[in-house]
């Protein structure tokens, strides 16, 4: 969700929404939306002149899941700044179903999505994150990497057949990874947002003003989510500077996740690197230039 919107008002909301949103939140004054770019399992919508987001789910939407995921973000705004809350409707729940898709407000947050070089504020937002300690059960029905099963090697465009061997072997040591992680090593346990990358975080004058799109949030490994979120903000060709700046952050912002995991973090880089290529052909828009660069990246970390 970028802080300005992209386009005219929004034209492909669902008939007679912003009426309905009113109602809920007792708005009076007639109110308008445009677009906002980002949120893959939402349209989010800018509702112009409130400092306001709307955010309508895709289906399937399993309520239980999301009514943890707004507990949680309501618990962590308290304590985070960077962490957006969704606002309570009149009745106090935090979202309603309007055609049996889920509806909810949040806070407009200014900034613009990270860049590379952002890299040392967002660890650091990152470290106060798995700081927390939060008295929360794991997320229902939400698959976590060491219970999940490991996606098959589906088809894929012809570019990618000199990379077959390679995958199937990747994804063998994967699964090997995770059952001698979850077998013989118990790593810190904590909140994990698991999809912060520069879409998801936004930055204003070198801080991080927001903490976007939560739904893959959990209760999970912390070194997980650390590998999983430094390498969209390195370089891949000089890839060490990067995770040596992300983790100098992450460890400024208290982090509770201790050294004795460190030795975990490459490894799972590369084991996210290899699942986000496995994920790809099940995408609803796989971006195949991206699942090369993840190919190349899980060779050079090797």
């Amino acid at each position: 969700m970028p802080p300005h919107p992209t386009g005219p008002a929004a034209t492909d909301m669902p008939e007679n929404l912003l009426a309905v949103v009113s109602e809920h939140y007792g708005m009076h004054a007639p109110i308008s939306a445009r677009r906002l770019t980002g949120g893959y399992a939402n349209d989010v919508f800018l509702l112009e002149g409130l400092d306001l987001v709307l955010h309508l789910k895709h289906p399937p939407a399993d309520l239980d899941s999301l009514s943890w995921e707004h507990r949680l973000l309501g618990m962590l705004a308290d304590r985070l700044p960077e962490v957006p809350s969704p606002l309570p409707e009149r009745n106090g729940s935090t979202f309603f179903l309007h055609d049996k898709q889920p509806v909810w407000l949040m806070p407009f947050r200014p900034g613009s999505p990270a860049r590379p070089s952002d890299r040392r504020a967002v660890g650091a937002a990152l470290g106060r994150l798995h700081a927390m300690v939060i008295d929360l059960p794991s997320r229902p029905g939400h698959a976590r990497l060491r219970d999940l099963p490991i996606p098959p090697l589906r088809d894929m465009p012809p570019t990618f057949a000199r990379w077959l061997g390679l995958i199937a072997q990747a994804r063998t040591d994967l699964i090997r990874l995770v059952s001698q992680i979850d077998r013989s090593r118990r790593p810190a346990v904590g909140i994990t947002h698991n999809d912060i990358f520069p879409g998801n975080v936004l930055v204003q004058d070198g801080s991080v003003t927001a903490l976007l799109d939560w739904e893959e949030a959990d209760i999970d490994w912390l070194v997980w989510d650390l590998a999983a979120s430094l390498w969209p903000f390195c370089d891949p060709a000089d890839w060490r500077p990067g995770i040596a700046d992300f983790m100098a952050g992450y460890r400024d912002g208290g982090s509770r996740m201790p050294g004795d995991d460190d030795d975990l973090i490459l490894p799972l880089v590369r084991a996210k690197r290899i699942l986000e290529v496995l994920r790809a052909p099940t995408d609803r828009h796989p971006r195949w230039d991206l699942q090369l660069a993840n190919l190349e990246a899980y060779q050079a970390l090797g």
